[in-house]
């Protein structure tokens, strides 16, 4: 059977006590993603201090945690300008080791640039490095486990569909992960997988068969710059579950909107295909009802329900995250 984790902010001893609250009435251990912000928590001295304080605090209540931590967002003016925020990585690696976190999640991204900017680098030069800096991160840390994640369309506010960061290892197609996992393998990095969010897969899913149904229209279209003539000889559709397996030891799960079948749509993908993330488990399109067999239901995993608020909720109270977690897992238990 998987695990089971929640997410909150480090900074918020209100949200880390209800997250905890909520596993512990769901009969859970206390396993929390650790969601933070750079600036305003990690990099700041005092507030640093208040975290650490924080988790103290939730130990002295609960006993002992599951943490991971991970890495704030990136800032789009570093981003864009270096092709990879190793620094803020590395903070966060330290961050992890004084709070006693097991993992860390690290964007997998290279070479960004803003909306429909030019390229910067290729897919082949952008897995060469970003590989290249993980097996170092790695190795600075070999006690914590280094979690990569897919990062779909990387949509920003006001998320109208021009704001965005785009760059070529966008998607971690299935096919990419498999490659991932053969370097880390050759490398013998014990301390790094990949993992994969719901969400982010089902945008990735989304331009990979839009690009497929309508390859006149996208094909000079940035949105779709990830999405290589190679890719597509390589499947004739995705579905957000083809992204995930058993071996990953970690995965951040929310609904989303898929589109099944683009060719009957359009040309111009939806708004909503772009950026709907983040929404509470059974409020979307995605068939939940088929995640035990697509994941395997003898799978360890560990299921993040990383899930926006419901209506009339806050992130101090988001009740939205542990009726997720009821929901994903009665068709665990249904078996």
């Amino acid at each position: 059977m998987p695990q089971y984790a929640l997410k909150a902010a480090v900074m918020d001893a209100a949200q880390l006590a209800d997250r905890a609250n909520a596993l512990t009435a769901a009969g859970l251990p206390v396993a929390l993603e650790l969601h933070t912000f750079g600036p305003r928590d990690l990099e700041d001295a005092a507030t640093r201090r208040v975290c650490l304080e924080n988790l103290d605090g939730l130990r002295q209540t609960h006993g002992p945690l599951d943490l991971t931590v991970h890495v704030p967002l990136q800032k789009v003016a570093r981003v864009t300008e270096r092709v990879f925020d190793a620094d803020q990585v590395e903070e966060a690696l330290r961050f992890a080791e004084e709070a006693g976190a097991g993992r860390v999640v690290i964007h997998r991204y290279w070479g960004l640039v803003y909306g429909g900017a030019p390229q910067r680098t290729n897919r082949q030069e952008a897995t060469a490095g970003f590989n290249a800096e993980i097996a170092r991160l790695a190795r600075l840390a070999p006690d914590i486990l280094l979690l990569v994640e897919n990062v779909g369309h990387y949509s920003l506010l006001p998320r109208d569909g021009t704001s965005y960061l785009a760059g070529p290892l966008d998607h971690f197609f299935p096919w990419e992960i498999a490659e991932f996992r053969a370097f880390v393998a050759r490398e013998g990095l014990a301390n790094v997988a990949p993992f994969v969010d719901t969400a982010h897969a089902t945008l990735s899913a989304n331009l990979f068969n839009w690009r497929r149904a309508h390859a006149a229209a996208t094909k000079d279209d940035p949105r779709f710059c990830a999405v290589l003539e190679e890719d597509l000889e390589r499947a004739e559709r995705l579905h957000p579950f083809d992204f995930v397996d058993g071996d990953m030891p970690w995965l951040h799960v929310s609904d989303s909107v898929f589109y099944p079948d683009p060719a009957n749509c359009p040309p111009e993908i939806p708004l909503d295909a772009l950026i709907t993330e983040g929404l509470e488990v059974g409020t979307g399109n995605l068939p939940f009802e088929m995640f035990p067999d697509a994941l395997g239901r003898d799978a360890t995993t560990g299921l993040v329900l990383e899930v926006e608020p419901g209506a009339g909720e806050s992130h101090r109270a988001n009740r939205a995250q542990a009726r997720s977690l009821a929901y994903l897992r009665a068709f665990f238990e249904a078996g």
